[in-house]
């Protein structure tokens, strides 16, 4: 997959496009079948796959104070892009100087202009262009006139309401990780590094990798059965957000005790995949309480990846 990081740049490959464009966080089921739609397309036509992504998402520039949290860090989205089979990524930098770009302005300097587009796919809410004034019936007519085609991909229903990057952020927000899964097509992950920490893992028996995540969405605080990843290693794990209130109330942290795992991993770049809430945190009265709870939370955590046949690899 070629990264490029502005329409402008020399770089961008000469070949005509199947063309997607959005700002794709979280690249849930409602966008997977928009990319691919688009690579399909671009797949059968001879033609080059292209998606269109912001970064930073519009609303951090124009009105930060609405701008939500990002579900993916921008190197996880791009590397599910990747997975996705697109050729091309054109990553455009989102300034007011771009969002002053009217709609017709963009269609012909970017879409056809430097993007070289054949036919391009959106969904059917999409706006675009200066104050989001574009539509898809003024791509369709543009397409028309400058010889394009347009395509379009209904919205994915899960539970009888549409598949959002809104409604993904919510659950996730509020701990129901096991409910996310049917509207990304997977676990919801957060990826960083692990770093140092209190030790206070190790010092009752159950040491942690302590994770600083670059992911802005992360679930409530809680126990959660998880998936530790580890370069191609997936370690089965209990993962602990929060404050650590038996210890007095500290920064909120995300630390992993990785099942059968005794390795020296700090600085390791690592990602974290949430399966399932098992409770939330509590304050317990000792080190000793503590230390008894989590051995059920690892027991808990031992039948539940058992039920759902869930192993390392």
């Amino acid at each position: 997959m070629h990264i490029v990081r502005h329409p402008d740049e020399p770089t961008l490959p000469p070949r005509s496009a199947v063309v997607t464009l959005g700002n794709f966080d979280g690249i849930h089921r409602g966008h997977q079948a928009l990319i691919g739609s688009a690579v399909a397309d671009a797949r059968s036509l001879g033609l080059s796959s292209v998606v269109l992504t912001f970064e930073p998402h519009p609303l951090k520039v124009l009105s930060p104070d609405r701008a939500p949290q990002m579900i993916l860090a921008h190197k996880d989205k791009l590397e599910l892009l990747r997975s996705l089979g697109v050729d091309v990524v054109v990553v455009q930098t989102f300034d007011r100087a771009f969002a002053k770009l009217d709609a017709e302005e963009f269609v012909r300097g970017i879409l056809v202009g430097r993007l070289k587009a054949m036919k391009v796919w959106v969904g059917q809410g999409f706006r675009f262009g200066q104050g989001r004034k574009g539509t898809v019936e003024d791509l369709v007519r543009w397409g028309g006139v400058l010889d394009f085609q347009v395509g379009t991909v209904e919205p994915i229903l899960v539970d009888g309401a549409a598949v959002s990057s809104s409604r993904i952020r919510q659950l996730v927000t509020d701990g129901r990780v096991e409910d996310v899964q049917t509207l990304l097509g997977r676990y919801h992950f957060i990826s960083g590094r692990v770093v140092n920490g209190h030790r206070r893992g190790r010092e009752i028996g159950f040491p942690t990798a302590n994770i600083s995540t670059r992911t802005e969405v992360l679930p409530a605080d809680g126990i959660y059965a998880t998936l530790f990843s580890l370069g191609e290693r997936r370690l089965l794990s209990v993962s602990s957000i929060g404050l650590n209130p038996t210890f007095g109330a500290g920064p909120r942290t995300v630390e992993s005790y990785i099942m059968n795992f005794d390795e020296d991993i700090y600085g390791a770049s690592v990602k974290l995949a949430f399966v399932k809430r098992l409770r939330e945190e509590r304050k317990f009265d000792s080190a000793e309480a503590l230390t008894a709870q989590i051995r059920r939370d690892v027991a808990d955590a031992e039948a539940m990846f058992g039920a759902l046949k869930i192993a390392s690899a």
